[in-house]
Formats: C-alpha cells, sequence, structure tokens
C-alpha cells in the first residue's frame, strides 16, 4: 500500500485492475487517475416553426482509487529503458537529462547512484524514480510505460 506523501501528481502506479494509471489529484483517502467531460445535446421543436430548442447537459466523469488499492510499479531493466535509462555495463545504468549523466547500479535492494558515498536508500518503485529526478532536475521524468 502506497502513502499519499509518498505520491506527487504525475507519477505513475498501477490501479487494482493492474493498469497503469497517472495520479491527477490526490484526496484524503483516493487519487483521482481520469477525468472526462461528457457533452450531450438534444434539440427539441418548439411550437410548429422552424424554431428549435438545444438542451445541453454536461457530465464529469470521474475515475478515482483507493489509497489501498494502488500498487507500486517496481523497478526492472525493462521499466529502467521505458524511462530513458541505457545500459552499457551488465549492472551500470546511466540517464542523461541536458548536459549532465548520471550513473546507477540496479542492485536486489533496488536503484542506487553511483558514487563514491553510497546511497543509503535504493530507489524501488517508479513512483520513487519521478520524485527523485524532479528533486536533482527540476522537471518531470518521462515515462512510457
Amino acid at each position: 500500500m502506497l502513502h499519499a506523501k509518498d505520491l506527487r501528481f504525475g507519477n505513475k502506479v498501477f490501479n487494482q485492475q493492474g493498469e497503469v494509471i497517472t495520479v491527477q489529484q490526490i484526496l484524503s483517502n483516493t487519487v483521482v487517475y481520469d477525468t472526462q467531460l461528457n457533452v450531450n445535446r438534444q434539440t427539441s421543436k418548439v411550437s410548429n416553426g422552424y424554431n428549435y430548442s438545444y438542451t445541453m447537459q454536461v457530465v464529469e466523469v470521474v475515475k478515482e482509487a483507493e489509497l489501498q488499492e494502488i500498487e507500486p510499479i517496481k523497478l526492472t531493466p525493462k521499466v529502467l529503458e521505458k524511462c530513458g535509462f541505457r545500459n552499457f555495463v551488465r549492472d551500470e545504468w546511466i540517464f542523461t537529462y541536458g548536459n549532465t549523466h548520471t550513473d546507477f547500479e540496479l542492485t536486489d535492494d533496488g536503484l542506487k547512484l553511483r558514487h563514491s558515498t553510497p546511497t543509503r536508500v535504493p530507489i524501488r518503485y517508479v513512483h520513487q524514480l519521478q520524485n527523485f529526478f524532479y528533486a536533482i532536475a527540476g522537471q518531470e521524468l518521462e515515462v512510457d510505460l
């Protein structure tokens, strides 16, 4: 189960049906992941003339998921490739943004920065990677799952 404090708008997670959803709103116990406006227009003839009256109805359809129903997406080599990472060496993954290259190591614990000071908290899930990237780059990580 995920906590609302771990999520941001735009994070990718699984819903109960196993579909990848994008968080659009975070409410107290639910997340909104899809909104649509359905517009119904009807005409009706007024008296016997050529005059018509139009009636419009706008209904907002909102899809929500309970926080207990959503699951994180585990980082795998295939998922990292879909996030824009490149793999040149067996466990080394490189991500490029702008003129900056950042090296990571994918272990059983998760994704860790390759640095002289080891990462204490590994990144295990896509939403964590999205949040980390936003924190270091100030932009959204494009994820095509």
